[in-house]
């Protein structure tokens, strides 16, 4: 049998804790050898065939909120009446699964996907859920979740991408599109103590709003090259004498160099520019927030940027569940349908893995409010591209929706199949900018079905 590094000697798979403490004793046994980084250690075993990248960027979108997974992607039209709603199923594509009557063209285009029915944890808070969900580890301190504490945080998986594989063709390597949810305010799409360098660039400009302008990242007229020059010389020197190390200072420093970076960048510009697509085809994406959105991130991974986030949220419906839903799952269904389809046409989807990813589900029971609360017990999200296996349905949830039927799977193990993915031992330790050892993840497994 071969030694996939995950097996024991008699073949059979270990606890998922044993896991985590022997790559913890591998990890430190690693540090003992100076000048011994990540990327030396990929290359390596990169050379020796162990790990083989089948995507070139990912793209995520991450619905902030929770997305209701009784009343999406795993409906329950033979539970009671207050665990299945008042929405009806559709058939789809694959013989016996269903999907809600309000994700029509996701339904028909099932078989470009793979859909995971049994993602669970433990975690019922919106800030605690979403750090785990965005950087494949559990958020170690509650007070994380604060902006003044996100410094200390584990890094998000896209600047840990950022890091690892670096920019291409000018443009960032971490873009978050529109950046303006909730999450991208308060810092969870950070790169943590992995230092301000490796944080998105959040564009925060609503690409479907007719203030959305491309121009506005052109320099003024009256702004020549030696008074831009001159401006960016002087910013170094103010650096210089400063040199403060204060993490608001850094990050203004930070952005200040992409911004110039930007305005000297036509590529920069015409990434962003989505009055170049068709009318009909951005009538296809939605001219919606998310679909927009969903148009631009195809943009930029057309252009070469290896890791975008669109940020969608508003998905937190403790009250008035049906109503929202009956317009929030349409949007969503054409423009992660359109998104699909469109990086098909182009010849990127084998190249992209497309995740759609959300903190968790919501509770089986509708409350008082006719909404449904946090649930983190079992949830649906979206896998494509890749060349994973598309068309199938992996896990599934009881019979209420309440918690995993067969095949659970965690937030790690998502983290652990992108990494892998993209070429990248997801279990490999380096050292922070002030020499802290530091797990790229501590736990989770390459999920089998989607290889």
């Amino acid at each position: 049998m071969k030694d996939t590094g995950l097996l024991t000697h008699q073949g059979r798979r270990p606890h998922r804790l044993t896991l985590c403490s022997r790559r913890r004793w591998l990890v430190g046994a690693s540090l003992g050898f100076p000048g011994f980084f990540l990327g030396e250690l990929l290359a390596r075993r990169a050379a020796a065939g162990h790990i083989a990248s089948r995507a070139r960027s990912v793209l995520v979108v991450y619905a902030g909120g929770g997305i209701s997974h009784h009343d999406g992607f795993d409906p329950k039209p033979e539970a009671p009446a207050e665990v299945r709603g008042e929405f009806g199923t559709i058939a789809t594509a694959l013989p016996g699964v269903a999907f809600s009557e309000y994700l029509p063209a996701l339904a028909r285009d099932v078989t470009s996907f793979a859909l995971i029915r049994s993602l669970t944890h433990t975690q019922s808070d919106h800030g605690v859920s979403a750090y785990l969900m965005l950087r494949g580890s559990p958020q170690p301190d509650p007070s994380f979740d604060r902006p003044e504490n996100q410094l200390r945080a584990n890094p998000n998986i896209g600047s840990h991408v950022a890091r690892l594989i670096g920019p291409r063709r000018g443009l960032p390597a971490y873009i978050c599109v529109p950046g303006l949810s909730y999450l991208a305010t308060v810092g969870y799409y950070t790169a943590g103590w992995m230092g301000r360098r490796f944080d998105p660039f959040l564009l925060k400009s609503d690409p479907n709003s007719q203030a959305f302008d491309v121009s506005r990242l052109a320099l003024a007229p009256a702004v020549a090259d030696e008074r831009l020059a001159a401006r960016r010389s002087l910013l170094g020197k103010l650096a210089d004498e400063r040199r403060i190390a204060d993490g608001k200072t850094a990050a203004i420093e930070v952005q200040y160099g992409r911004a110039f970076e930007a305005l000297t960048t036509e590529s920069t510009r015409r990434a962003f520019d989505i009055d170049r697509e068709s009318a009909a085809l951005r009538d296809a994406y939605g001219r919606t927030r998310t679909g927009q959105s969903c148009l631009v991130a195809r943009r930029l991974i057309e252009a070469g940027v290896p890791f975008v986030t669109v940020d969608d949220d508003i998905w937190d419906h403790h009250g008035g569940i049906f109503p929202a839903l009956r317009l929030r799952l349409p949007e969503l269904d054409a423009a992660f349908s359109s998104l699909l389809r469109d990086l098909a046409d182009r010849g990127l989807l084998e190249s992209t893995l497309v995740l759609l990813l959300t903190d968790f589900g919501r509770t089986p029971t509708i409350n008082k409010g006719a909404g449904r609360d946090h649930w983190p017990g079992v949830f649906s999200v979206v896998a494509a591209g890749a060349g994973i296996a598309a068309g199938q349905v992996i896990g599934s949830s009881d019979r209420l929706g309440a918690a995993p039927h067969e095949r659970p799977i965690t937030p790690q193990d998502v983290a652990a199949t992108l990494y892998h993915l993209l070429g990248l031992d997801p279990f490999q330790t380096y050292r922070s900018v002030d020499g802290r050892p530091f797990h790229v993840l501590d736990c989770g497994e390459p999920i089998r079905e989607l290889l």
